[in-house]
């Protein structure tokens, strides 16, 4: 029997949302509990800027002009 999840198909922008959104909530969570200039501060905030990147591209490739 095949493997059901492997039957899933999902447009290109929903991926860019989720993963977007994933990594924008770990990065704000990195960035509060970590101390101001650790480097898991800097990797939250790194986190932060991939996720808002992630979103606007997925948001972006469903708006038509």
């Amino acid at each position: 029997m095949k493997d059901r999840l492997s039957d899933i198909r999902m447009e290109p922008f929903v991926k860019y949302i989720v993963a977007g959104g994933l990594a924008l909530v770990a990065g704000l969570w990195a960035a509060e509990l970590a101390a101001f200039g650790t480097i898991a501060w800097v990797v939250g905030l790194a986190l932060v800027v991939s996720g808002i990147a992630g979103l606007s591209v997925g948001i972006h490739s469903e708006i038509e002009y």
